[in-house]
């Protein structure tokens, strides 16, 4: 019987193309009247190939679900009905299993259906079913809409397909699919189901897809499905790393480095859609550059396909995606509802769609390429209102001002609320190190100021901030500084802390005026204010003395009652200490005080005055091996960061103590890296320090050229006027002297002097003027001149101290009778090695060598030499070697060897007995010699014994009368074997 719907002149039929990987559509007769089910059944059953993009792909990870399918259609060519609901996470290869499996069935001999349900579509009801059997007819899709609006007619029409459909079967299997069920309209999923429940008398397949997400299919589809015996349900899980692997190898002749497959997992989750996009990036990646090693790259393939997954005709879906991307690992359920305006269920739904896609992990999104492939889809409006709302909801709720900030930034929120949680964000990035953060929070924060007040708070923070990253940045903010601590609109704390920021970039003038402003109102009262104006006015004490001279001294309020207890911060201390010994010279209980003080403290918690004050303390009090410690430990807080003021002070500070040790290329490396760290502007007055360690370094180990062009270097005049510019102008003192310009160091040690005396900072262990000067009249041929300056600092505080004392040993000695030398430079050199002081032990030892030869005994001074050699081996100063020595450095093997007047045996001796033969002269046990040539104690035993042999002497004691005579004292015999 002819169906109504079929009369009149048909178009052409939709179908899937015979051809093996072609898609071609069968035409339909136009003078047709058999338009029933049954004829539709047959135009459409024509349609068996199946391919995707024109591309048949293999399947990785879908065996069992293939077999399965296999299983059921197996079943349906003997005669059984059955139906598969497939299921899974957007991306996991639904599709592309259905229409693999599609393609088998018509290989199989199969008629194959096949449809898709679809949002979008405008089909209205049974839209699905038409595109099943009728395809692009419109005639007969207009005889079906009306057949089919009266209950009696869909009856009549399902009845008719079916009986259509058994009829067609007994010839062959007939299988339907059915992509996005879930989309499906009401009216097919109606015809649907009535398909189902006669297929147990029916040799018919049904393979359904359903995606997790927003849209599923109704719960009385659900349950009516699924209680019929011949549903199956399955459920597509994201590919395992073998998975990913197998479609790697499938694509490329390698999978290449081990950790390929791990990131296509990281990136992907395993999600088979993403994994190919990324496939296509690396791809494209290796074709614009073949040397690029094998790794997962997220580019144009890769955003495409997260939008595709995303969007899918589920505006839902995507919106809330969107939710998950913006807010990251901040997303919760409840903020995401409340941001895209979407109900918790939906949510729910879509984070479970997601996670059984492989793509989330705790609740965000497996890799941030994902979320940011999806917000590039989205229009600037929308995306800036979404990251207003995102920030209003994270700061109502009580996230870390650094998470708001990232969506104030993004927004340009300059809303009052926002001004404060920028300022704490930019804070707390800096503690974090994400010092461009910072930057940009202050920025929007000062146009979200509406008062003065805030304007100034946002002042001080630029400020803050500024200092750690550079000083450099901080002075174009030092005017408004001022004038908004003129103005009281400054913290206490704050205001305090102006005056060092104006000090430490030579605007004197202005620090005495702020800190005059600081004693009067609203500041005076403020006890915070005092806290940090004692730490301020002794940090000028010592770092600028002219200032500290001309502040006035605190403010004693008379409106208090009673004692006020006070609080003295550890960096109050650290100053105080430097204080103390710059002007009264070190003691033990300072070293105590200083390394308690250190102890206590975090580079990232203190402020880096005090760290400095407290390593300084160290270094002049005479134990540069502590503050080496404290400082390294220091260094490391500051983790793998070579930037930033913190990093270039403890720098120039390491710089000071390695050459305080002797250590000469470590003195010049770490006197780069400080200068390297900020700006040369940035340091500001106290730029003086490192250029004089890099002077002193670079000067000691001969290079006076480069020493010059440090000395080159622009300075500002200020630093003349601070504790920086002593050290500079001496080590200026001592460049002199090196190029032969005696006059002009000795100005310069002079001046220094001078001024160290009127700050109060006249110590040895600081300064020793007096001894360079010592030098520079000893080069101008004045040695009574010399010798009253060397004993004025044996006679100061500090200048007991090993390498204070030692130095002034030496010049000493140059001033003394020639039968006197010897003696004095025996117990210079055993001091000058117990600190640890290298280049003055050198020098020492050449001086000794030199009157040993004087004295008529080569030999001994030859071993002195040889000690020396060993010395500067270690420290980095051969070039200082080779010119306190240069007949010997100019004979073969540095004049140890073959040296006239010299025995056989010593002659003999080698390099490695040389130098354990040095230290065992001095008084070095066999352990401590193995411990300074990294040797065994064995090794040192068996040294020694050969040396005996070669040098004829029988005891340690004749070894050491060999090497450095009779004519020390018990003392210092004592202190050389316990050095």
């Amino acid at each position: 019987m002819a169906a109504p719907w079929a009369r009149g002149r048909g178009r052409e039929g939709r179908g899937w193309g015979q051809g093996e990987g072609s898609v071609g559509s069968i035409p339909v007769d136009p003078y047709s009247k058999q338009s029933d089910p049954q004829v539709i059944l047959k135009r459409q059953g024509k349609a068996v190939g199946i391919v995707a993009g024109g591309v048949v792909s293999e399947l990785f990870e879908r065996d069992e679900e293939m077999d399965l399918l296999t299983d059921v259609l197996a079943g349906v060519q003997r005669g059984e009905g059955g139906v598969i609901l497939l299921g899974g996470g957007p991306g996991v290869g639904k599709t592309a299993l259905l229409d693999a499996f599609l393609l088998r069935a018509a290989d199989a001999g199969a008629q194959v259906f096949r449809a898709s349900g679809a949002l979008s579509g405008t089909g209205g009801d049974l839209a699905v079913i038409r595109e099943l059997f009728l395809g692009s007819n419109e005639d007969e899709d207009e005889h079906l809409r009306a057949a089919t609006r009266t209950r009696e007619g869909a009856a009549e029409f399902e009845d008719r397909l079916f009986a259509a459909m058994c009829r067609e079967s007994r010839l062959r299997p007939v299988v339907i699919g059915v992509d996005d069920a879930q989309l499906a309209d009401a009216a097919s999923l109606r015809c649907l189901l009535y398909l189902v429940r006669r297929l147990r008398s029916a040799p018919v397949m049904m393979v359904l897809t359903e995606s997790t997400g927003p849209h599923t299919l109704p719960p009385a589809f659900h349950a009516e499905l699924l209680r019929h015996p011949q549903v199956r349900q399955v459920r597509l899980l994201p590919l395992s790393r073998d998975g990913i692997a197998g479609v790697i190898e499938q694509h490329v002749d390698t999978v290449g480095s081990p950790g390929l497959v791990a990131d296509f997992h990281a990136v992907s989750g395993g999600n088979p859609l993403l994994v190919h996009a990324l496939l296509a990036d690396c791809r494209d990646a290796r074709r614009l550059d073949p040397r690029q090693p094998s790794r997962a790259v997220a580019s144009t393939a890769f955003t495409k396909a997260a939008l595709a997954w995303a969007y899918r005709d589920e505006a839902e879906l995507f919106d809330i995606a969107c939710g998950f991307a913006l807010l990251g690992e901040s997303a919760t359920p409840t903020l995401v509802a409340c941001l895209v305006g979407r109900g918790a269920d939906a949510v729910d739904q879509v984070m479970t769609a997601l996670d059984t896609a492989g793509l989330l992990e705790g609740g965000t999104f497996r890799d941030a390429v994902v979320g940011k492939a999806i917000l590039e889809h989205v229009d600037a409006v929308t995306k800036a209102n979404l990251r207003r709302r995102a920030a209003r909801l994270l700061h109502d709720d009580g996230a870390p001002a650094t998470v708001v900030a990232h969506h104030l930034l993004a927004a340009s929120v300059t809303e009052p609320w926002a001004g404060r949680t920028l300022l704490a964000a930019a804070e707390k990035a800096m503690e974090e190190g994400q010092e461009e953060l910072s930057l940009d929070c202050l920025r929007l924060a000062g146009q979200s100021a509406t008062t003065e007040r805030e304007r100034a708070a946002v002042v001080m923070a630029r400020v803050k901030t500024g200092w750690q990253i550079d000083p450099r940045l901080v002075v174009p903010w030092l005017d408004p500084l001022v004038g908004a601590l003129n103005a009281g609109h400054l913290k206490g704390a704050d205001a305090a802390s102006a005056v060092k920021h104006l000090a430490w970039h030579g605007q004197f003038r202005e620090a005495q005026e702020s800190i005059a402003a600081l004693s009067e109102a609203p500041y005076a009262d403020d006890p915070r204010m005092e806290d940090e104006l004692h730490f301020v006015r002794r940090w000028l004490r010592h770092t600028c003395p002219p200032l500290a001279a001309d502040v006035p001294g605190p403010a004693r309020p008379a409106a208090r009652r009673g004692p006020q207890p006070r609080q003295v911060s550890p960096s109050s201390y650290a100053v105080e200490l430097l204080g103390t010994v710059l002007a009264e010279g070190p003691d033990d209980q300072t070293v105590a005080m200083a390394e308690e003080i250190l102890r206590g403290c975090r580079s990232h918690q203190t402020v880096v005055e005090a760290l400095e004050a407290a390593l300084l303390t160290l270094v002049y009090a005479d134990r540069p091996d502590r503050a080496r410690f404290w400082c390294d430990v220091l260094l490391q807080q500051a983790g793998t960061r070579s930037k930033g003021t913190l990093v270039a002070i403890l720098s120039g500070v390491r710089a000071e103590i390695a050459l305080r040790q002797g250590m000469l290329p470590a003195a010049e490396a770490y006197g780069r890296a400080a200068l390297s760290a900020i700006s040369l502007p940035g340091w500001g007055m106290a730029v003086g320090s490192p250029l004089a360690s890099l002077v002193l370094a670079t000067t000691a180990t001969g290079m006076t050229g480069e020493a010059g062009a440090w000395l080159n270097q622009s300075v500002p005049e200020g630093m003349f006027e601070t504790r920086h510019g002593l050290l500079y102008t001496h080590a200026r003192g001592h460049y002199h002297l090196a190029v032969d310009r005696p006059d002009a160091a000795l100005d310069d040690f002079l001046t220094s002097g001078e001024l160290a005396k009127e700050w109060g900072a006249d110590t040895p262990a600081f300064l020793p003027w007096r001894t360079s000067a010592a030098q520079a009249h000893l080069a101008l041929g004045s040695p009574a001149e010399a010798r009253t300056l060397v004993r004025e600092q044996l006679a100061r505080p500090g200048g007991s101290t090993h390498r204070a004392r030692g130095v002034s040993l030496r010049l000493l000695a140059a001033t003394s009778a020639p039968d006197q030398r010897p003696a004095l430079l025996r117990e210079s050199i055993n001091l000058l090695e117990a600190c640890g002081s290298q280049v003055e032990l050198i020098r020492s030892l050449a001086d000794r060598s030199q009157a040993l030869h004087a004295l008529g005994a080569p030999a001994k001074a030859r071993m002195a030499a040889r000690h020396a050699r060993t010395v500067a081996d270690n420290c980095g100063a051969d070039a200082l070697f080779r010119r306190l020595f240069r007949d010997e450095a100019s004979e073969g093997d540095h004049g140890f060897e073959g040296a006239e007047g010299e025995d056989e045996g010593s002659a003999n001796l080698t390099a490695a007995e040389r130098r354990v033969t040095a230290l065992a002269a001095v008084g070095h046990s066999n352990r401590e010699i193995g411990r300074k040539l990294f040797i065994t104690k064995s090794t040192v035993e068996q040294h020694l014994t050969r040396v005996y042999r070669k040098l004829g002497v029988r005891s340690r004691a004749e070894l050491g009368d060999l090497f450095v005579g009779t004519h020390a004292d018990s003392g210092t015999e004592r202190l050389a074997r316990t050095s």
